[in-house]
């Protein structure tokens, strides 16, 4: 216990997970489905009541579409433990004496971050357009890239993370609303 096992590992793949989405951009439509305006939705890695804390201007107003992403859960994979070794060794790319050299990796602990995703918006059709550009795209999974920490090795190494949609989405409707409240869905 004497290492700081830190490596910035969460970090980096939330960074990845929120920049795989981050590029939607949502039509406003006339009453002859004709395209208004476009308008990029931001993505902003916080929990909601934050976001919604930040994102409130001056006037009390919320700029909105705003896609509001947080870590709900952190859990140990069993299933993936399959080297109980003390991690593994690879193929480097220098050669000394004819034989390539090797370098140790050493035995990662295979975790399952849970995230959720609020979804905040003024108009149920920019719910449904953001919607239709997440589900199909994580239909089964996405797969993010990002290199083994620095300190692991020498040498550069890919690691590739599955970015596993659970299918199920819950919607709230604001059902409760005073006169001078704004709708937002």
């Amino acid at each position: 216990m004497n290492k700081q096992p830190f490596y910035f590992e969460v970090k980096d793949v939330m960074t990845q997970f929120v920049a795989a989405f981050n590029n939607i951009i949502i039509s406003r439509h006339d009453r002859d489905k004709n395209v208004r305006s476009k308008i990029q939705v931001r993505y902003v890695y916080a929990p909601k009541q934050r976001v919604i804390h930040d994102l409130t201007n001056r006037a009390r107003h919320l700029t909105l579409p705003v896609v509001a992403v947080n870590i709900s859960g952190i859990s140990r994979d069993e299933g993936r433990v399959f080297n109980k070794l003390e991690g593994s060794y690879h193929n480097g790319d220098e050669i000394a004496e004819g034989k390539p050299q090797t370098y140790h990796v050493p035995q990662p602990v295979p975790v399952d971050i849970s995230v959720s995703m609020s979804i905040m918006a003024r108009y149920q059709t920019d719910v449904e357009q953001i919607i239709s550009n997440f589900v199909p795209y994580t239909d089964p999974y996405i797969v993010i890239s990002w290199k083994l920490p620095e300190g692991f090795s020498e040498y550069d190494q890919e690691i590739r993370s599955e970015v596993i949609w659970d299918g199920s989405m819950n919607l709230s409707y604001p059902d409760q609303l005073s006169g001078t409240e704004p709708y937002r869905l």
